[in-house]
């Protein structure tokens, strides 16, 4: 239901308190990472321009790991720092508060939802669009930062303006990789080479890889010629990755790195004719995620869930993405929480 210019409230679906896997604000490691516990808040309230969310599915990012891990207080370089409050980066769940003009109540919605490990978030409408119809909460909830950051550096780099390209993604194998290995293609590019190892082979191949390079083996860029491809999507983020990748790039292309050119990341000396990006936080939001729901429900994509964890396995979840047991995305479901969960 709608009410006038304000809130939309399903009533009968929001109580008061909320159970949700908090930060104390301090540094913790494996395995049980102690400065995680679940705890009973408050619900959140939605202010002018959006929406409260009832979470059905969120993600581990390694922002969300970074947020706890011990050094965590070095991030404050960057306006950020060890976790305090609810925890989660992006997630999926149905609307059940609204002040948005582009959603009602019992719209299906995902993105960059943030405080994603809860029964509820608070959510700016900017930030999200409507789920893909093709995709369980769960597997939508863990799309939010990887599909962003795939579909706007792709796009920074000149996709899908730029179509029979041919696209190297620097590491296949992890949540961002997997999903740009498959968006490259869903905008146009002809060719995408990717560097994968092991199991890790099939698996980028089964995304839509054409050229897969064994980096026990091989280096990437040793493996291919020079002006043989046109755009570099450096998701890995080693120091001197730019120099090695500038013979490979044609001129009129581009290489775009991860979290910006710090160490060595970009190059002081491009070929003539490339374009370098050094590209930080991604900033998806409803155009975004509205692009990627379309390629979704045209099947043009597949989601990139490895395994599903509850929120009481948290800790075991981040575990396993330190250790790297999974190929793509290890999603949380925020569901099926009991009092006798919470850290007294």
């Amino acid at each position: 239901m709608r009410v006038g210019a304000g809130f939309a409230v399903l009533h009968t679906a929001v109580g008061q308190t909320m159970l949700a896997l908090q930060g104390n604000g301090s540094s913790c490691y494996l395995p049980d990472w102690p400065c995680l516990s679940i705890n009973e808040v408050a619900i959140p309230t939605p202010g002018a321009g959006q929406a409260l969310v009832k979470m059905l599915g969120t993600s581990v990012n390694p922002i969300d790991v970074d947020l706890v891990h011990p050094g965590c207080e070095q991030l404050a370089a960057i306006g950020l720092g060890c976790q305090s409050g609810t925890v989660g980066t992006d997630g999926a769940g149905v609307i059940v508060e609204s002040s948005c003009s582009d959603f009602v109540v019992g719209d299906e919605v995902f993105g960059n939802l943030g405080a994603g490990y809860a029964e509820y978030s608070v959510v700016s409408c900017n930030r999200m669009a409507k789920k893909p119809r093709s995709l369980s909460f769960v597997d939508a909830g863990a799309l939010g930062v990887v599909a962003g950051t795939a579909y706007q550096c792709l796009e920074s780099l000149g996709l899908p303006s730029r179509p029979n390209t041919t696209v190297v993604i620097m590491s296949g194998q992890g949540g961002t990789g997997s999903m740009a290995i498959q968006m490259a293609k869903a905008m146009g590019a002809t060719t995408v080479i990717t560097a994968a190892s092991g199991a890790g082979i099939d698996y980028v191949k089964s995304l839509g890889a054409d050229v897969v390079v064994d980096y026990h083996v091989e280096g990437i860029f040793d493996a291919l010629g020079d002006d043989s491809v046109d755009f570099v999507f450096d998701n890995f983020g080693v120091p001197g990755t730019a120099d090695k990748a500038m013979p490979a790039i044609r001129a009129g292309g581009g290489f775009l790195v991860l979290l910006g050119g710090n160490g060595g990341k970009i190059t002081e000396n491009p070929k003539e004719g490339v374009n370098q990006v050094s590209f930080m936080f991604q900033t998806a939001g409803t155009p975004e995620f509205a692009a990627v729901a379309d390629y979704f429900d045209a099947g043009k994509l597949q989601p990139a869930t490895a395994a599903t964890y509850s929120l009481r396995d948290v800790p075991l979840a981040f575990t396993d993405k330190e250790h790297g047991h999974f190929f793509g995305k290890l999603a949380i479901d925020p569901s099926n929480l009991t009092l006798s969960d919470v850290v007294v």
